[in-house]
């Protein structure tokens, strides 16, 4: 009968390598009131960050926005450091208008209710990936209460 020491070693190998490709981000979002007339609030992805200690950290320092994240697995990691500074690929399938431009045309974006869908180290891959969906492009570490990131068409 295998020993416990050698049942908790092969566990850890299995666990090891099921999830060392899995490397994570927190998706950090800013509710606060809207600037724009449509909107009641904005809720942006204000930061994408390499722990929760760091949305904590966003969350402490902005006291008047409602901060919250979730964790999402960066595909096509496995080889990469993510480090504050690196550019990422989050995918979306819908965006909402949430204002106007000075001809009356809706302005798009993820201001009022974001929902990725995935997120991706590298442009052609998400592009590969989710052909149908929009792309965003966001900088690992980047705070900002107004959005983070750029939408890409």
């Amino acid at each position: 009968m295998p020993s416990l020491s050698s049942i908790l070693t092969k566990i850890k190998i299995r666990l090891g390598s099921k999830y060392s490709e899995d490397l994570m981000v927190y998706v950090v979002y800013g509710k606060q009131p809207s600037p724009f007339p449509d909107l009641e609030y904005i809720e942006p992805i204000i930061a994408i960050v390499a722990s929760e200690r760091e949305c904590f950290a966003i969350q402490e320092k902005y006291l008047d926005t409602k901060v919250s994240w979730e964790a999402r697995k960066v595909q096509g990691a496995e080889s990469i450091d993510l480090v504050d500074g690196c550019v990422l690929y989050l995918t979306h399938t819908t965006l909402s208008s949430y204002d106007e431009d000075a001809d009356g045309n809706p302005i798009f974006g993820i201001m009022e209710n974001p929902q990725p869908t995935a997120l991706y180290c590298s442009r052609d891959t998400a592009e590969q990936q989710a052909p149908e969906q929009y792309l965003h492009i966001v900088t690992l570490g980047e705070i900002n209460l107004r959005g983070v990131g750029e939408l890409l068409e």
